[in-house]
């Protein structure tokens, strides 16, 4: 697949109604808010989706994603919950453009691809969080205002693996969509230099024994990874990923919270298999503790490749909705509204 490829390209209907977008100027960031001239003025607390966009994209990308979730929910019965989702343009991308090579691959000549890629978007959740903090002091901000009480993300491409960072590292995101995105961030760059034929992986007796240190991977680019990103974080060193997985920490991080992972099955830059024995790993200990009320659905959808398809997008938007439509009950547990 060519990296300039859009993986949201024919995701919409471009049929699909307009939604109002005002635009904010946030910690220095061009924040775009979706819906508010939509919320109901019977809304007595508002929902926040933040929507993260892909690779060599912009945050206007995801602004038919915003439409499509905000008229969802409006058309289900009267609610006292408004929703807005919100978009901004990630770490050198768009608005915020210093440097087009750092965003390429190896392939493309960057051959910094793996510390630029995985500090952009770890970047991007952070920026979620600031922006999270302050965007209450410019929407509903007056005394009779509704608040922001829920927060949710969604995240396709490098917006995906961003979104894995949000749901762990803040415990005011309480749901995720990752759409086409990797939660082990080393077995997904392993893929790719024995794919790009990296000098590093191929230049040793067994290919590969010394990627991991070396300039493509270097040392502190570790030791990153084992503090945020999800596999790093979550599986104890040296694991293969099927069961030895930091339960405490999973609980700590993720109970009561939901997370849709949302794969194509012929996705061949970011596949399936690279984030599989982590997604196994977390499948077992949810299973084994019900009491943390996580609610982890893993859906891989057949003949789509590295793209967020319609029929991804009618997934993510009808879940979003029922995480709306829920309320959280003792340890997490969920029920109707």
């Amino acid at each position: 697949m060519a990296a300039t490829t859009n993986p949201l390209h024919n995701s919409h209907s471009p049929t699909a109604p307009p939604i109002s977008t005002k635009a904010f100027t946030i910690a220095g960031v061009l924040t775009t808010v979706y819906g508010l001239d939509e919320v109901p003025s019977s809304a007595t607390s508002i929902a926040c989706l933040w929507l993260l966009h892909p690779r060599l994209q912009t945050h206007a990308t995801m602004a038919p994603i915003a439409a499509s979730t905000i008229n969802a929910w409006n058309a289900r019965k009267p609610s006292t919950k408004g929703l807005i989702a919100v978009s901004f343009d990630q770490r050198n991308h768009g608005t915020r453009l210093v440097s087009p090579l750092s965003n390429e691959a190896w392939r493309q000549g960057n051959p910094r691809h793996a510390q630029d890629m995985f500090s952009s978007y770890h970047g991007t959740s952070q920026d979620t969080s600031l922006l999270i903090t302050y965007l209450p002091s410019y929407i509903f901000n007056t005394p009779s205002s509704p608040q922001i009480t829920q927060h949710l993300v969604l995240g396709v491409s490098l917006g995906g693996h961003a979104a894995w960072h949000c749901i762990l590292h803040d415990p005011r995101i309480t749901a995720a969509v990752v759409g086409i995105g990797c939660p082990d961030y080393t077995r997904l760059m392993m893929h790719r230099a024995e794919k790009s034929k990296l000098k590093t992986w191929t230049s040793s007796s067994t290919p590969g024994s010394e990627f991991l240190g070396s300039e493509d991977f270097p040392k502190a680019l570790i030791e990153a990874v084992k503090t945020y990103d999800p596999a790093g974080l979550l599986l104890s060193a040296g694991s293969k990923g099927t069961e030895d997985i930091k339960e405490d920490l999973v609980r700590e991080r993720l109970e009561g919270k939901a997370v849709l992972n949302l794969s194509g099955a012929d996705d061949k830059l970011v596949p399936y298999a690279a984030g599989e024995p982590f997604v196994n790993a977390l499948k077992g200990v949810i299973g084994r503790n019900a009491g943390m009320g996580v609610r982890f659905e893993d859906r891989t959808f057949e003949g789509v490749g590295h793209a967020f398809s319609k029929d991804m997008v009618e997934c993510a938007v009808g879940w979003i909705c029922d995480v709306l439509g829920e309320r959280k009950g003792r340890r997490g547990s969920l029920s109707k509204i």
